[in-house]
Formats: C-alpha cells, structure tokens, sequence
C-alpha cells in the first residue's frame, strides 16, 4: 500500500462558541490507501479537532502550526482556500455526527445530493438524479426514485445517515472521515451502518478515518487503531495488538 495522507506534528488551538478552548500538540499519523484508521480517545482530546484542521474546517480564530500534511503528493500544509475547495467534497469527505443536523431540512435529498455534483462533475442535473439515485440504492434505501423527492425528516435516523454516506461516497473521493457517524443511533441501527461501512470498502477499495469513542465501534471498523489523549495521539498501532 502507499501513503495517501501524512501529517507531521500538527498543533492547533480553537475555543468553540461556548468558549472552551481545545488542541491539538504536536500529533503525527500516516494513512495508506485503502485502509481503516480508527482514532480513539475521551471526548474533548482532539479527534474531531485534528481531522476538521486537517480539510480547513475550523473557523477563523483557530491557530494551526503544522511541519506538513501532504495528501495524495499534494502539499497542503499552508493551503489556499481555492486548492482546498477542490479537495473538499472531491478528494475528502466527511460524515459527521449527527445525521439530522448535517441535512438541510429546507431542501429535498435529491437537491442535497446532486447539488456538489453539479458545480464539481459538470455534469447535467439529468444525470445527476441518476446518481443520485444509484447512490441511494447502494446504501440501502428503498423506492430511490420516490424518496429522491422527499425531506430529512421524512427519513428515519438509520436511514439519514445512509443519505449522508451516500452524498460523502458521491463524488468518488479518496478519503473519507467518519465522525462519529454511528453515535446518535440505536444500537440495532448501529450495527447496520458500520456492516455499510464494511461492505461499501470491500466493494471499492474505501479509505477511512473513523473517529469514536467506543472501543466496539472502533474494533469493529479499523486495520489500525490511534489513540488520542490530552491533544496527542499516545499508541498507534494494528487494531488487534491494541486489542490484545
């Protein structure tokens, strides 16, 4: 395998809107095409924080200081916004946690899904709809044609995040981060969205980041498994060493 994404002690420092403060201190991985990194750790250590500075997520008053990142032989330590725009969505996606709050509940999924591949693919809105319709079949929502018409909160929680999977997976990118993608659902549902996540890599070659909180979860989804404490990633290593 080779080496999709590198980074290189990375800080970062960002006080969200109720004001606390949360870093990143000096935290350094590499990721190979076509595998699964599972980043664990406690809540507030850095997962989320280090994978949203990673693609330029972060608002205006975080502080990055960072040695290098370079992405599929591209140096995006200090990008622009335009270089990251194409590798938003293009070459990275990101499913984030809560599937009902990263769905516009004022748009039709078929909009939400064929909208990013409109303005990147160049595509007609034609052929958009039919791929987003086999976007959806792939996922495992039933009646794509129909429901392509519907709202966020026509769809059950399952199946929101299905719709969220479906428009990460889209665009054919190269990296996909999961933030937690599992955690505002039922256990029962749990289990049907991490075998999605299991069997869309198997079918495509898929490379992941997959952030959680719990060890099952993680097991159950990673080749490699780094774990975060305090802003730094303290182990790195093959999942079932960690496990052993």
């Amino acid at each position: 395998m080779s080496k999709l994404l590198e980074v290189k002690d990375l800080k970062t420092s960002f006080k969200t809107h109720i004001g606390d403060v949360q870093s990143v201190r000096g935290v350094s991985f590499h990721l190979e095409k076509g595998e699964a990194l599972g980043v664990v750790g406690e809540s507030g250590c850095g997962k989320s924080v280090t994978m949203m500075t990673i693609m330029r997520l972060l608002g205006e008053n975080a502080k990055i200081n960072v040695e290098k990142i370079i992405f599929d032989d591209k140096d995006i330590t200090k990008p622009t916004e335009k270089l990251m725009q194409t590798i938003r969505g293009n070459d990275m996606s990101m499913i984030f946690q809560d599937p009902m709050t990263s769905l516009n509940p004022l748009f039709t999924v078929g909009d939400q899904l064929t909208e990013h591949l409109i303005k990147h693919k160049k595509i007609s809105k034609k052929e958009a709809n039919e791929k987003a319709i086999k976007m959806l079949d792939m996922v495992g929502i039933p009646s794509p044609e129909k429901r392509l018409k519907q709202y966020p909160h026509e769809f059950s929680g399952g199946q929101r995040q299905r719709i969220n999977v479906a428009r990460a997976l889209a665009m054919n990118p190269k990296v996909i981060v999961c933030d937690e993608p599992v955690s505002a659902l039922d256990v029962s549902i749990q289990a049907q969205v991490l075998n999605l996540f299991n069997r869309l890599q198997q079918q495509y070659n898929l490379t992941y980041i997959f952030i959680s909180h719990d060890l099952g979860v993680i097991k159950h989804v990673s080749d490699r498994i780094a774990i975060m404490y305090l802003g730094r990633i303290v182990e790195l290593c093959e999942a079932d060493a960690i496990y052993e």
